[in-house]
């Protein structure tokens, strides 16, 4: 690997943002006060005919969004964009697209992702939206060529938190890691184990709260089954999540570095489960999957340890039932506290028990320099990802910054 790619950090700056409220009428507290905020109209106020005063309303910017406060809404504007480089050093045997031969390694910069989101309440604080759009690719898997990620409404039945019901097109929940927003990952990237085991965006509903003194979190939902984005359902079936997470001293937020333990230490205990079938969507040997996944997440002072494993099942409509399996190992600790980071990750899966010696492992460490928490850093990382069946070691290095504005 030519050693000229150790200067590309000093070409970097970061900038990523801040976790989502459970609710945005958490997010217009924390924008403006509860005193602050636009009271909800009265019922039959919609209607009224009556003018809102241009006096009401107010735009200001904090926590890296614009905000747009008005009598009877809230809207939050904010864009995020990833900024990557990447020098890959492929097998022996293997030859990259744009190179001449077998081996040689390649570098290139990427727009990995260019979002915009709107998110926000009307009519009542209890009723919240989001829309966040991604510039730099469709989701994948999608059959229209759309820039939508998340489009959904949210209502808090309960006004409390307790008992949401969400509809629309988000992250199913499954995957701690794959849940976590990407402006607060560890590593450049998440892991192999991710992107096999979970899928990230669906269209559905879901009920979603926070019980037991805002201890325990659970979700559950019902979804298409396929990938974002498609225009219907590929079966007559659906795909059913639930989740649970046990967070005995307080809110763990869904970013890996830790900042924001404080002086006491956080920790979130999770359960969940997903079944998706789908026979009869395609020609082809489709499959019944079900996936059981345990996580815990661990921070302290600086200090941040995070574990996942998942165990899935798939029967095709033709041939025996399999399993595989897989867990991920990382860890992170700041050197100096809220500045320099130094993480490591251990990650494997198997794809079938049916075939032997064909596991895929990914071993990194990675590098993070926090300028202002999570609103500006620079990351770099190390990772060699190794394929067992097919006798083959990838080596990456990357470096990216991030920014919201």
């Amino acid at each position: 690997m030519k050693l000229w790619i150790v200067t590309v950090p000093a070409l970097f700056l970061a900038l990523s943002g801040t976790s989502r409220a459970e609710t945005l009428r958490e997010a217009a507290v924390a924008a403006a006060g509860e005193a602050a905020l636009p009271a909800a109209p009265e019922e039959g106020d919609a209607d009224d005919g009556e003018e809102s005063d241009p006096a009401r309303t107010r735009v200001y910017w904090k926590d890296h969004a614009t905000h747009f406060e008005m009598e009877g809404a809230l809207i939050q504007l904010s864009n995020r964009i990833q900024f990557r480089f990447t020098h890959t050093d492929p097998p022996d045997d293997l030859q990259l697209p744009g190179t001449t031969a077998r081996g040689q390694g390649k570098g290139s910069f990427r727009i990995r992702r260019a979002k915009t989101t709107f998110e926000g309440w009307f009519w009542k604080p209890e009723l919240t939206f989001e829309l966040q759009l991604n510039w730099a690719e469709p989701e994948p898997g999608a059959s229209t060529d759309t820039p939508l990620e998340d489009g959904y409404l949210q209502w808090d039945a309960s006004r409390t938190g307790a008992f949401m019901i969400r509809a629309g097109q988000f992250k199913v929940p499954l995957g701690r890691q794959e849940m976590s927003t990407s402006s607060g990952l560890q590593f450049v990237e998440r892991s192999i184990l991710s992107f096999e085991f979970t899928r990230g965006r669906d269209i559905g509903v879901e009920v979603r709260g926070r019980i037991a003194n805002d201890k325990l979190e659970y979700r559950a939902g019902m979804f298409n089954g396929n990938p974002a984005s498609r225009l219907d359902n590929d079966n007559t079936k659906f795909q059913y999540n639930a989740r649970i997470s046990l967070q005995p001293f307080g809110r763990v937020a869904y970013r890996e570095s830790d900042l924001e333990s404080g002086d006491g230490p956080l920790l979130a205990v999770e359960a969940e489960i997903e079944s998706n079938n789908l026979h009869g969507a395609t020609n082809a040997n489709d499959l019944n999957t079900t996936i059981l996944g345990t996580s815990v997440m661990f921070k302290y002072r600086g200090v941040s340890l995070y574990g996942e494993y998942f165990d899935r099942e798939r029967k095709p409509e033709t041939g025996p039932t399999f399993k595989s399996n897989g867990y991920i190992v990382q860890g992170g600790v700041f050197l100096v506290r809220d500045r320099v980071e130094v993480a490591g990750r251990y990650a494997s899966f198997d794809p079938t028990d049916q075939v032997g010696g064909d596991d895929v492992t990914e071993r990194g460490a990675a590098l993070n320099y926090f300028v202002l928490g999570h609103a500006l850093k620079l990351q770099a990382d190390y990772r060699e990802v190794e394929n067992d069946a097919l006798d083959q070691r990838t080596r990456e290095v990357r470096f990216q910054t991030q920014f919201v504005f």
